[in-house]
């Protein structure tokens, strides 16, 4: 099973929000973070405001806060709120002969909702609390410093 771009963006966007504590945090500064599109980031900050994961601040000083403690904060339930659709193969669309009966799908399906119960087990404090991934958001932070500022226009 691979997640799509759009919740990996999600997963990534709630990792920066939450490093923040508290922080409002603009799109424009998490896509430059990561390197992803700017548009793709809206989108994507649009449906987990929707679904109550960020608190959308609109206007001047706008952005983006956490809004729930990442201790409560379950990676599963994020995945399922971001991708709706965790079907491993999808039999109908397939026009496969042996559905609606098969036992195969049925054990892609437990094996689904098996990965998503694993997951739930880990929260956003979770992984904002790892030492490795903290090293590595460091080693970013530092090269994000070391850049050379934009030029101003006079």
């Amino acid at each position: 099973m691979q997640l799509t771009r759009f919740t990996d963006y999600a997963l990534r966007a709630l990792m920066y929000v939450g490093r923040q504590q508290g922080r409002v945090c603009t799109m424009s500064e998490i896509a430059a973070y990561y390197r992803i599109p700017a548009e793709h980031l809206r989108k994507v900050t649009h449906r987990m405001a929707r679904r109550g994961y960020l608190d959308a601040r609109r206007g001047r000083g706008g952005g983006v806060v956490l809004a729930d403690d990442p201790a409560r904060i379950r990676i599963g339930d994020v995945i399922l709120a971001m991708d709706e659709n965790l079907t491993v193969v999808d039999c109908v669309a397939i026009g496969c002969v042996l559905s609606p009966e098969c036992s195969l799908k049925a054990a892609l399906d437990r094996a689904s909702l098996a990965f998503i119960d694993s997951l739930n087990q880990v929260t956003l404090a979770d992984l904002l609390s790892n030492p490795q991934m903290e090293r590595q958001f460091r080693r970013i932070d530092a090269e994000i410093r070391a850049q050379p500022a934009p030029p101003t226009r006079g």
